[in-house]
């Protein structure tokens, strides 16, 4: 599957930042994106790149967070490194212009 002009390489710590974000356990993200509960676990038992994921599993992820109002900060060599932004939270409040 060749990845979208908006996917970037999820790492294990934006799986786990989007999943806490959305308060979703494990199984629930199984059951939102169809990835298997294992290999979610397995993605979020390490730091970085999960090795031995395919680029198809995380573009699973990362559409199933996106559809739910997250967004992913890419990693670009700077200190504060790869994120997550959730911009459609419950109870959000925006500001208006005056």
């Amino acid at each position: 599957m060749e990845a979208g002009c908006n996917a970037i390489i999820l790492t294990a710590c934006q799986v786990r930042m989007a999943r806490s974000a959305q308060r979703w356990s494990v199984d629930e993200l199984a059951e939102r994106s169809g990835v298997s509960e294992k290999t979610i676990r397995r993605i979020e038992a390490v730091y970085g790149v999960p090795p031995n994921v395919t680029v198809e599993t995380l573009l699973k992820l990362q559409g199933c967070f996106e559809s739910h109002g997250m967004t992913f900060i890419p990693e670009d060599g700077s200190a504060e490194g790869p994120g997550v932004r959730f911009g459609r939270y419950p109870g959000r409040q925006l500001r208006t212009g005056e």
